[in-house]
């Protein structure tokens, strides 16, 4: 899990540095004797595709030679990549080998809180899908994360964002109803919520304080995103601010592990 409050790391599925791939994979790698085979296969594979040797789009060796390398066999290793493929770290096409996975686009957390259709449109071609618009009364959870008392009405909309007509993010957020009166679900079939914050009732948006985690996609939600039942998904939940520091939406955002990525800017030193 990642918690980050206007700090930074990276989230995503490579980076570039240093050690060679015979330092990570070897009789050594597999060490755990109480750990299942594969799954020790799979971290050592998940250690290699993380680390300084490979980036987004590198092709990794092939099944015979990753078996020959770890002591272990085809089946073993295929489990494992079968694993890091449905957790959308490496991408199998059929005739030429398995691929470090390029994620259709990647989302910032952890600074200024930006809208999702700026980072969508650089990804691609943008489209939503308003799934429900409805104000309802603010659980105890909803109620502390915007300030509010339990029981206040709070404006709850659906979205499924989508990429070049590919599914990428489900998002549920929750508005204090006071702060957006009038709001309805047309704004939403087209509009920026950011944008219409911002024009329509004057509020600048600040900082957001983000958890991001790996979660399993309830049936609705794997449906809508248009994955394997029980699929692993990268959960977001967010407390945005508007520039006065005053919590202004709770944003749940259920991700396709394969199609996005994310990086947290700023300094996790701080």
């Amino acid at each position: 899990m990642v918690h980050t409050k206007n700090q930074s790391c990276v989230v995503g599925i490579s980076n570039r540095g240093g050690r060679a791939i015979d330092t990570l994979l070897g009789a050594d790698a597999l060490v755990n004797g109480s750990e299942p085979l594969y799954r020790q296969v799979r971290a050592a594979l998940q250690q290699m595709v993380e680390g300084s040797d490979y980036e987004p789009g590198d092709r990794i060796p092939s099944e015979r030679e990753l078996a020959d390398r770890l002591g272990v066999s085809r089946v073993t290793v295929r489990r494992a990549i079968e694993d890091l493929t449905r957790l959308g770290l490496l991408e199998r096409r059929s005739t030429s080998g398995t691929y470090v996975r390029n994620p259709s686009f990647l989302r910032d957390v952890g600074g200024p809180a930006q809208g999702l259709s700026q980072r969508l449109r650089a990804a691609g071609e943008p489209s939503s899908r308003l799934i429900s618009f409805q104000t309802t009364s603010a659980s105890r959870k909803i109620a502390q994360r915007l300030g509010l008392s339990l029981g206040a009405p709070v404006v709850l909309s659906r979205r499924l964002r989508l990429v070049n007509g590919q599914p990428v993010s489900l998002e549920s957020s929750y508005l204090p109803q006071m702060r957006v009166p009038g709001l309805a679900a047309a704004d939403l079939l087209e509009g920026s919520l950011y944008q219409i914050l911002r024009e329509r009732y004057g509020i600048a948006i600040g900082p957001s304080d983000d958890i991001l985690n790996l979660s399993w996609a309830a049936p609705d939600e794997a449906e809508l995103l248009g994955l394997p039942a029980d699929s692993p998904v990268l959960l977001l939940r967010s407390t945005v601010a508007d520039a006065a520091g005053q919590p202004i939406e709770y944003l749940v955002s259920v991700n396709h592990p394969e199609r996005v990525a994310f990086h947290v800017v700023g300094d996790p030193r701080q």
